[in-house]
């Protein structure tokens, strides 16, 4: 990945967008989109970012990665001005001991801590809190108004973690699920929007939101465009050296390439397309089984308006839903190449139809 996409990656992962405010995140992606391309990206009333590329086809293929990320909400201020929050998404709770927090709210961001008891103090051998309502955030107010005059009941919060270089081409941060599938399928839009000779088919981004709390975006999407095919782009499980994962969640690893979706939901045309593809191109792909329909926005397309033939590839991911998530830029480049060359080289009669009695 050259420097250029990898500065603008950074830009994201930095920028909050946890579920429901996306807003930020949407602005980078669409400015990137025309800055590259000429073409005007649109923002929805539900804030999901919109670009097309229309090239008269019958076909429309609808490419999404969500770009929405876990987080907290403000749910309560205490007489002491201790901040209390609820989760936004699937929060590992107990990793919000002792964490920076950042509070989004219409002034501006306001810094928090999340404060761990002193092991001295602890009357067990734990010591640490495991439920959100024990977990006060610190913003250093000393009373509630002094809080309330900072933050409000339904700001939204995250992590103070952003993006870190580590050896090789990984690379770790906060939010990585999805903003690096969003990022992937963006960068395909580009490459097929400037290529010098155009898809056959009609090709729709789309950032979605809200996935972390029931594949909203993905959903209003999907029925808004009515895609013939859809493919979406989330974050798979990559082995992490731990446990016995492996043989639930199958085999991934970091450095060995996009990871395609295998199971019932996935149409097997449009699936072994994207096989075929990594194989004509020689891009490197790994496969995982996805036995039912899954928390993505795959499942989300395929359901809408009678149904899309819907794909699934992912980034590989160790450590989801945490601060630290860690990904390979090389897999991310090759969900990029995969996705851009699978669409090139569709037909726009490319037959979805299973054989017919």
């Amino acid at each position: 990945m050259n420097t250029e996409r990898i500065e603008f990656l950074k830009s994201l992962i930095e920028t909050p967008t946890p579920t429901g405010s996306e807003a930020a995140g949407a602005l980078l992606l669409g400015r990137r989109i025309k800055a590259k391309t000429g073409i005007q990206p649109t923002i929805d009333l539900h804030g999901n970012l919109h670009a097309v590329l229309d090239v008269g086809a019958k076909t429309t293929v609808m490419i999404e990665g969500h770009g929405d990320e876990i987080g907290y909400i403000v749910s309560y201020i205490d007489d002491k001005g201790y901040v209390y929050l609820q989760a936004l998404g699937g929060i590992v709770v107990p990793l919000t001991n002792a964490e920076r927090l950042v509070i989004l709210t219409k002034n501006g961001a306001v810094n928090g801590v999340v404060g761990a008891r002193p092991p001295h103090l602890a009357k067990d051998k734990k010591g640490i809190a495991d439920d959100l309502r024990n977990m006060p955030c610190d913003i250093g107010a000393s009373s509630k108004a002094e809080a309330e005059a900072l933050v409000a009941v339904g700001d939204p919060a995250v992590v103070d973690a952003g993006f870190r270089r580590l050896a090789g081409t990984r690379v770790s941060g906060r939010g990585f699920d999805d903003r690096v599938g969003t990022f992937a399928m963006c960068e395909a839009f580009i490459a097929l929007a400037t290529a010098e000779t155009k898809p056959a088919v009609n090709v729709h981004y789309v950032s979605s939101v809200c996935e972390e709390i029931g594949l909203v975006g993905g959903r209003l999407a999907s029925y808004a465009v009515h895609p013939t095919i859809g493919i979406s782009c989330d974050v798979g499980f990559a082995e992490a050296g731990t446990g016995d994962d492996v043989k639930v969640v199958g085999d991934q690893k970091l450095g060995m390439g996009a990871s395609l979706a295998i199971g019932p939901i996935y149409h097997p045309g449009v699936t072994e397309h994207l096989r075929a593809t990594a194989a004509k191109y020689a891009i490197p792909m790994q496969e995982h089984a996805v036995p039912k329909g899954a928390g993505n926005n795959a499942w989300a397309m395929k359901l809408e308006r009678g149904g899309v033939a819907v794909a699934q590839v992912a980034v590989p991911l160790r450590y989801m839903h945490s601060p630290v998530e860690v990904v390979d830029l090389s897999d991310v480049d090759a969900v990029i190449e995969l996705t851009t060359r699978a669409i090139q080289d569709l037909p726009d009669d490319f037959d979805l139809l299973p054989e017919q009695p």
